[in-house]
C-alpha cells in the first residue's frame, strides 16, 4: 500500500501537529492494469469517501502520476478535474507545504519512495513553485498560479502534480502499458532489458535480482515470460 502524508512547512519539520491530510492507495486488485482502492482523512474533517482508480498500468509512470489520479475521484469523483479558478489578489493562500509517498511494509516502517515541496513565491500571492522527486524517476519541477476563495491542500496539491508532469492544471493521458518487443531465440521470447523505459527498466532490474540472484552480469535479453511475472506480482 501507498500512503501519502501532506503537511504545511518543509519537509524537515513534518510532524502529526502539522499534517493536513493522509492519501491511502491499495490495490483491489493486482495485476498489469491494476484497480486501486484510495481513501483521505482530513485533519478537522475526518475520512473522505473512497473510491476507485481502475485499470492502471503499472510500473508505467511517475508515482505522482497515480497520486494526481487518486486525489482526482476524491475530490471530484472523476476522472478529470475541472479547471482551477484564476488567482485574484484575495485568494487563499499557502505559503509552504510538503508532500511524502511511502509504501508500507510488514513491519509498519514506511519507505520513502518521494518526496514534494510546495511554495508560493516571495511577494506573489498565489505564484507557486513545485518540485517533486522520487525513487526512479527524478525530480520534475512546475510553475504555476492557484487560488481559490477556500484553501483545499489536497487540491493545491492535484494542481500542482498536474503542473509539473503536464504543464498544466488538469490531468494528462492515462499512461500506456509498457510492453518492449520481443523476438524468438531457441523456441523462448526475449526482449532487450534496455528497451524498456522507466520506471519499467529499473524496477524489472530490481526484480530480476531479488527473484533470480546471480554471481554474474544479468542477462540483457531476458525471458518475456519473467516481465509478465513482474507486471503482475512485481
Amino acid at each position: 500500500m501507498l500512503r501519502v502524508h501532506l503537511h504545511t512547512g518543509d519537509l524537515e519539520g513534518r510532524n502529526t501537529a502539522n499534517q493536513l491530510a493522509v492519501i491511502d492507495i491499495a490495490y483491489a486488485k493486482k495485476g498489469a492494469l491494476a484497480d486501486y482502492l484510495v481513501g483521505m482523512t482530513l485533519r478537522g474533517q475526518g475520512e473522505v469517501e473512497p473510491d476507485a482508480v481502475l485499470r492502471y498500468p503499472r510500473w508505467s509512470a511517475s508515482l505522482w502520476d497515480l497520486v494526481a489520479r487518486a486525489l482526482t475521484r476524491l475530490l471530484y469523483r472523476a476522472n478529470q478535474a475541472p479547471a482551477s479558478e484564476r488567482p485574484d489578489k484575495r485568494c487563499a493562500y499557502a505559503t509552504r507545504l510538503c508532500a511524502v509517498i511511502e509504501r508500507s511494509t510488514l513491519d509498519g516502517a514506511g519507505v520513502e519512495l518521494g518526496t514534494a515541496r510546495i511554495f508560493q513565491k516571495e511577494g506573489q500571492r498565489g505564484h507557486y513553485t513545485a518540485v517533486f522527486n522520487e525513487d526512479i524517476n527524478g525530480q520534475h519541477v512546475g510553475h504555476f498560479t492557484y487560488g481559490s476563495k477556500r484553501l483545499d491542500a489536497g487540491d493545491l496539491l492535484l494542481r500542482a502534480i498536474c503542473w509539473a508532469l503536464f504543464d498544466k492544471d488538469t490531468l494528462g493521458p492515462y499512461p500506456a502499458l509498457i510492453l518492449p518487443p520481443t523476438l524468438q531465440i531457441d523456441g523462448v521470447d526475449r526482449f532487450h532489458v534496455e528497451a524498456l523505459t522507466e520506471p519499467a527498466r529499473t524496477g524489472f532490474e530490481r526484480y530480476r535480482g531479488a527473484n533470480f540472484p546471480t554471481t554474474q552480469a544479468p542477462e540483457p535479453l531476458a525471458k518475456a515470460q519473467d516481465y509478465v511475472a513482474f507486471l503482475m506480482h512485481g
